[in-house]
């Protein structure tokens, strides 16, 4: 199964490059493909989120950001049959091109969806060197991103550094880092939506990276809870990815 979405997504890139190189050319007797682009429009306190970046979160800390990563997966058209399946994961990092384009076919689809984190049928008990070495999941592409063989990938790092005084003394180290099936999030666009021949699609993934902090009533205090990799302080885990869940959408441009 590994060596078929190997092959799956070898041949999807290839058809990728080929079309942005050579442009839409619509089949006489089938049509052409559409395009569809998704773009990781994360901030930090509205801004774009940048190492050494700084910001006052909501307990009034001065946050200096040093890590920001994700891993977006199971990228998804819907339509009426199921899923099709676009990408198995894609990683950011703060500062890397953040756009990311798919051939998809003519046709009304159901919506749209990601996962903040990797799959599960990619996940807990995968080596990493199943995967070309640069792909995504592969053992350079996940580099400082997976725990060891048995327990998964990282599916986000949130790191930096805190003066909780509000001034510039970054001493208060802070750490959140999320993995685990069961902290796998799902983000969907919802609405129906149409692809003609050669139509092009923007969709934007949005949220604040200080609004991972905070969930309705409960903010997370770097000064009191600076520190999770999941394991360690699964209820920190948890109310992080409650916030993260909260946060982020995905909008049609």
């Amino acid at each position: 199964m590994n060596a078929r979405f190997l092959f799956v997504s070898a041949s999807f890139a290839f058809g990728s490059i080929l079309l942005m190189a050579t442009g839409c050319k619509p089949d006489p007797m089938h049509g052409g493909p559409g395009t569809l682009t998704l773009t990781a429009g994360f901030q930090f306190d509205g801004d774009s989120v940048l190492i050494g970046r700084t910001a006052l979160d909501a307990k009034g800390n001065h946050l200096r950001l040093e890590t920001f990563s994700i891993y977006l997966g199971g990228i998804e058209l819907l339509n009426d049959t199921g899923a099709i399946r676009l990408s198995d994961a894609e990683r950011w990092n703060a500062g890397d091109d953040n756009q990311w384009s798919y051939i998809v076919e003519p046709g009304t689809y159901d919506g749209f969806r990601l996962h903040l984190g990797v799959p599960a049928e990619f996940n807990t008990d995968t080596d990493p060197t199943i995967w070309p070495n640069s792909h995504p999941l592969g053992v350079t592409g996940s580099a400082g991103m997976f725990w060891s063989w048995n327990t998964g990938y990282i599916f986000s790092k949130f790191d930096g550094k805190a003066d909780t005084t509000g001034g510039d003394n970054f001493t208060q180290g802070f750490a959140y880092h999320i993995g685990g099936d069961d902290q796998l999030v799902e983000v969907r666009y919802n609405q129906p939506w149409e692809v003609t021949e050669c139509s092009h699609h923007d969709f934007t993934l949005k949220g604040e990276l200080l609004d991972f902090l905070i969930h309705g009533n409960d903010t997370i205090d770097v000064q009191v809870d600076p520190i999770t990799h999941t394991g360690d302080y699964p209820e920190l885990a948890v109310r992080y990815v409650n916030a993260q869940r909260a946060a982020v959408t995905l909008v049609k441009e």
